[in-house]
């Protein structure tokens, strides 16, 4: 698992409109843990990122990304979602087995009180999954459907939740419903279930699979470019950068996995485990991303200024478009401020300027980054492009 490289436009860009929102009065109090455990009021975000001596942005060099879809792109999908749309048919002559998926009400309860997270309604639990504790799911085995079960258990000492690590708690289990799943077989019966009648056929299903997948490595292909193009002017110029703004970013970017740590009571480096790192090499990882960012924010004000650019309807409506198109622009701005909000769409109308005015070298690479042509020895797929400055 790797940890995503930092990007400004098609990664990030969407998370930044709410991440640097307006703060309101409660939330200007509050205190941030930064990586070195230090613990400060929450910083403003510095208004100067730095300077930078632009070098070539227009006509910068990207490849062209190849965005076609095969019938065994097409089949892969299908197979995909056969898998996990199987055909499930209720048993109500035995009792529940390992495999059996169970829909369940339960309660939990320590010395008698229910606690936080320990009660469903309609519940369904794949028996053999290990999706709750040691005990629950193997103790439902051999229990039939309107049954009432009661499951004396102990949250393992590592839990998460300080509250009920290594805490005797009991279960109460009604058994509504047991089933059985199969895979599925691509027919028309199974395409007009999975789509809620939308298609009845499986033509019809296979062509709606090829349009998804290719409007999908479309977009896809538009944010690569956008990166490939902002990095390529990134690597171009040369920047003083304001080293506020840079801890700005590295504690900002520390935010989520803050909450991470405390939430499931874990130190750095058992999170900096899963991506194959160590607490200090996430910390460098994350400081390196910092940088990058500041690179790409100056740069687009740089460039913006540069060209004498400036926001139209057509800019603010692509950030609504963006959003999802449930706020208009008046309350994009009013939830998040309006200087975040042209912020981002100069991001955009910058970052698609920069893509309109490149050049296409004759390197042709996959969405994936695999090089479909290209010079011997030269860094040609899209993935390649993206490591950080």
């Amino acid at each position: 698992m790797k940890l995503k490289k930092l990007a400004l436009i098609g990664m990030v860009v969407l998370a930044t409109m709410s991440a640097c929102g307006k703060k309101s009065t409660e939330e200007s109090t509050e205190t941030q843990t930064t990586v070195e455990g230090e613990t400060q009021a929450d910083a403003e975000r510095p208004s100067e990122y730095g300077s930078a001596e632009l070098g070539t942005y227009k006509g910068v060099e990207i490849p062209n990304i190849d965005i076609s879809v095969s019938d065994a792109d097409v089949e892969s999908q299908i197979n995909t979602e056969l898998l996990q749309d199987p055909d499930v048919a209720e048993v109500t002559d035995r009792a529940v087995q390992e495999g059996d998926t169970v829909n369940i009400d339960y309660v939990g309860t320590k010395d008698g009180v229910a606690f936080d997270g320990g009660t469903a309604s309609g519940y369904d639990l794949v028996i053999g999954s290990h999706t709750f504790i040691e005990g629950f799911e193997s103790g439902l085995i051999g229990h039939n459907i309107g049954e009432d079960v009661k499951l004396d258990l102990t949250f393992p000492k590592d839990y998460g939740n300080e509250e009920l690590a290594g805490a005797a708690v009991v279960f109460d289990v009604k058994i509504n419903k047991i089933s059985v799943s199969t895979p599925a077989a691509l027919t028309d019966e199974w395409v007009n279930r999975h789509t809620n009648g939308a298609q009845t056929t499986v033509d019809a299903y296979k062509a709606l699979v090829r349009t998804n997948l290719e409007e999908q490595r479309k977009k896809s292909a538009e944010s690569q470019d956008q990166y490939n193009a902002l990095t390529a002017a990134v690597q171009n110029a040369k920047f003083k950068m304001n080293d506020a703004a840079i801890e700005y970013e590295y504690n900002n970017s520390f935010k989520p996995i803050e909450a991470m740590l405390t939430q499931y009571n874990m130190t750095l480096d058992d999170y900096a485990q899963a991506y194959g790192m160590t607490g200090d090499g996430l910390k460098t990882e994350l400081r390196n991303q910092a940088e990058n960012f500041v690179k790409q924010t100056i740069l687009i004000r740089e460039v913006y200024k540069k060209e004498k650019m400036s926001l139209t309807d057509a800019d603010y409506q692509l950030i609504v478009d963006m959003n999802g198109g449930t706020m208009t622009k008046d309350e994009l701005i009013k939830k998040n401020g309006q200087d975040n909000v042209d912020e981002i769409a100069k991001a955009y109308k910058v970052v698609n300027f920069l893509v309109e005015n490149a050049k296409r070298s004759d390197v042709t690479v996959s969405i994936t980054g695999e090089t479909l042509s290209g010079g011997e020895g030269e860094s040609t797929t899209a993935e390649s492009s993206k490591a950080a400055q």
